[in-house]
């Protein structure tokens, strides 16, 4: 395993660095070292970490463009046409790192990454939403399919929050894929507040379908984890369950069931 003081530094904050070492590009976080690699043909990025594991950035870019971007204190335009400096590219890589997954797109890293950034700064209002050139985003174009969907509200000066169901709605659920179908959502019940995650396994047009209990904690995790729909894999599904369903207490259990 390289040594952190053995790189060349190109970005460094706290215990975040990015550096160069024998022309190779390796992310330390604390006391984790993570090598940077491309495919320049997608691009797709990789990060390994020195245990093995690998997460694969799709649709991304390359690690020549990210040195470029340290070396001309310049910025990165990703596929989806959201703008970013090198301190928020190495915001995107830890988030991507911190997402229990091998393979992702780009798109979905930022979007766990915006969603992430606001709730951490309390944005879940007109009046305490932020402006996101501190977390390196400099043309946030990402936030478009938020705002379309009313899960972010955009104030007149530029700054966003997060939008958040009323404190009166007696029921809210929410699909986070069709696919490989997982979601979640509360109800009322005799004045309480009913959390809850599902899970269906599909066999042709049915779904034998879990409904599992959750506290409010994780349902604000599923919230920040899962903020647009995705198009998950079996694979993804699973996890999901493992994480939000498997273990809780079960609600109701069948074909096709509703709550």
């Amino acid at each position: 395993m390289i040594k952190r003081e053995a790189l060349k530094a190109i970005y460094e904050a706290g215990e975040l660095l990015l550096g160069e070492a024998e022309g190779k590009m390796y992310l330390f976080r604390g006391g984790n070292a993570y090598r940077l690699s491309d495919y320049p043909f997608e691009p797709c990025l990789y990060i390994k970490a020195f245990d093995g594991t690998m997460t694969a950035i799709h649709h991304s870019f390359t690690v020549d463009e990210l040195r470029l971007a340290a070396q001309t204190n310049g910025s990165i335009t990703m596929i989806t046409g959201d703008e970013y400096d090198v301190p928020g590219v190495c915001n995107l890589l830890i988030k991507a790192i911190d997402l229990p997954l091998a393979e992702v797109d780009i798109h979905y890293v930022e979007e766990h990454c915006f969603a992430y950034y606001l709730k951490a700064h309390g944005a879940v209002s007109p009046e305490t939403a932020v402006d996101l050139a501190d977390a390196g985003m400099i043309n946030p174009n990402v936030m478009n399919t938020f705002l379309h969907s009313k899960k972010v509200g955009r104030t007149a000066d530029g700054a966003f929050y997060l939008c958040r169901p009323k404190e009166d709605d007696d029921r809210f659920s929410r699909v986070i894929s069709n696919q490989v179908r997982f979601g979640y959502g509360y109800r009322t019940l005799r004045g309480k507040r009913q959390y809850y995650a599902w899970h269906g396994y599909p066999n042709r047009n049915d779904d034998f379908i879990t409904y599992a209990e959750i506290d409010e904690r994780e349902f604000e995790r599923i919230t920040v984890e899962y903020p647009s729909e995705i198009e998950a894999d079996r694979e993804t599904a699973e996890q999901f369950r493992t994480k939000y369903v498997d273990g809780h207490p079960l609600i109701k259990e069948g074909w096709n069931v509703s709550l």
